[in-house]
């Protein structure tokens, strides 16, 4: 592992280093991380804010109070989660997702609000159901999404302004590796579900959606909520399919993904721990 890492955004606005030894890094698959970074969890270096810089302007960052004891920080041009810190300013939780190098997760916590769908990454890790040893907070509830409607899955953003409806079942679902949909996601790893380019319904908040489209790019795009930075679906007329973050989703899809792609961009501190079939590139 490197003395010295550097993570940034998608648009590169928002760029950080840090040096020396966290004292935890780990997988947090509580259902606010998994909105806020529209992935299987978020995984987080936690270190004191002496062990951390920026490396870039700090203007484009917005931050989200999503519950009485965190502040989530996102870069409001491209949507990707940035790093945090505690309110006395004294730690700083940094989005290691956004990182190529070290350091490796040391456990996972909030195990018992796993997603259904997700698979069984880092599972030679130690896994806590909620908060880990000496650590004595309330976990904050799930956000109630209300009664289910048979034959279709709904999602929402993190504050609740944006609402989603999947009408249909997926065709794919990919977990992917490459370096764009780490930095969008600030995560390991995005897990994106395909549907026909109808098979997604905006239900509430269209007009709260942002995207962004790295200049050289001919088809990726994040969508982000303006107020919380939460990952949404988006519609890509070029291809005629709609993406979904399957972080965003409320309830069960009734699968999980088929395999991963672009492995050959994997953040080389993390290990994949399951038999899902592994492509260096695109799925074939």
């Amino acid at each position: 592992m490197h003395d010295t890492n550097s993570g940034s955004c998608l648009c590169g606005a928002v760029a950080w280093e840090t040096s020396g030894k966290p004292a935890s890094t780990y997988h947090c698959h509580c259902s606010m991380c998994r909105k806020a970074h529209g992935a299987a969890f978020g995984t987080y270096a936690s270190l004191p804010a002496g062990l951390f810089r920026w490396r870039g302007g700090t203007d484009t960052i917005e931050d989200y109070r999503s519950s009485a004891n965190l502040t989530r920080s996102f870069c409001s041009r491209c949507g990707s989660v940035v790093p945090n810190f505690e309110d006395d300013g004294s730690c700083a939780f940094v989005p290691t997702g956004c990182q190529d190098d070290g350091p490796p997760a040391d456990y996972h916590i909030f195990f018992a609000s796993r997603a259904s769908w997700a698979g069984n990454s880092d599972n030679h890790l130690p896994s806590h159901a909620d908060w880990p040893p000496g650590i004595d907070e309330t976990p904050c509830p799930d956000r109630d999404s209300g009664p289910a409607e048979e034959g279709k899955v709904r999602g929402s953003c993190l504050c609740g302004t944006v609402e989603f409806r999947i009408n249909e079942p997926f065709r794919a679902v990919y977990n992917c590796h490459c370096r764009r949909c780490r930095r969008a996601r600030s995560a390991v790893f995005a897990t994106n579900g395909f549907t026909s380019l109808d098979g997604v319904e905006i239900t509430r908040g269209e007009s709260d959606m942002v995207q962004y489209k790295p200049p050289e790019a001919t088809y990726f795009t994040q969508v982000f909520c303006r107020t919380c930075g939460s990952k949404i679906p988006r519609k890509d007329p070029g291809r005629s399919v709609s993406v979904v973050p399957l972080g965003a989703l409320d309830e069960d899809p009734g699968r999980g993904p088929d395999c991963h792609i672009f492995t050959a961009y994997r953040a080389k501190w993390h290990r994949i721990g399951d038999t899902l079939s592994r492509f260096d590139e695109g799925p074939e």
